[in-house]
């Protein structure tokens, strides 16, 4: 496998990334190789131009574009642990990580992995295992695009709660503000879509916290 086949594969599915680097004798505790970080809830992480591969081992990130005017600042993505994000890599953008909750992560130095990467002899039945779930994954990915305001703004909010028994325990820090960004969906409608979820039952007050009941009859 040559570099520009890993960079197409990983390009196409950044998860892969630790099993693939699992298959190289790189030091990975190396600190010109890997840096650990932490970050407390709603503190920042900048690293500017650098070319990192950043690896989520514990909480849920908000990758933000990052606008001079920062009532334009938007979510480009939720991440959460084990996925993988590259960092200036295969394009240049401004982007800023906030953590919502405690976050851990192991920050790769971009070159110094993905050269080793390239080097070595991947097998095909590894690539076969790949194209299935990127195939099972794709089908997942647009039945969620047919789901409509409430069941996006459900689905978000179950990703950064706490399972329990029967439902979901949804932390105090994530309110309609930070749905809209994540649902990509204006507060108005969030709220609204709330107040549905409220009025079914399918979001109740427990105490000082909201749980979402969990859907019995769903697969």
């Amino acid at each position: 496998m040559d570099f520009l086949q890993v960079h197409g594969l990983l390009l196409k599915k950044p998860n892969l990334f630790i099993s693939l680097l699992e298959m190289t004798d790189l030091d990975t505790w190396h600190p010109d190789v890997c840096q650990f970080q932490k970050l407390k809830s709603y503190q920042s992480l900048s690293i500017a131009n650098s070319e990192k591969i950043i690896h989520v081992t514990k909480g849920v990130l908000l990758q933000q574009v990052n606008n001079p005017d920062i009532s334009k600042m938007s979510v480009n993505a939720i991440w959460s642990q084990n996925d993988i994000i590259f960092h200036n890599i295969f394009q240049q953008n401004q982007y800023e990580y906030l953590a919502i909750g405690d976050v851990e992560m192991e920050l790769f130095d971009a070159r110094t992995v993905l050269d080793k990467l390239s080097k070595e002899p991947f097998f095909p039945d590894f690539l076969i295992d790949y194209n299935k779930r990127q195939q099972e994954e794709f089908f997942q990915f647009s039945y969620m695009l047919t789901k409509n305001i409430r069941d996006r703004v459900l689905d978000v909010m179950k990703r950064f709660s706490k399972k329990h028994s029967n439902g979901y325990i949804v932390p105090k820090r994530v309110n309609s503000l930070l749905l809209s960004k994540c649902c990509q969906a204006t507060p108005a409608t969030v709220k609204k879509a709330l107040d549905d979820l409220k009025h079914e039952k399918k979001i109740v007050k427990k105490e000082q916290y909201l749980f979402i009941q969990e859907d019995t009859n769903s697969n």
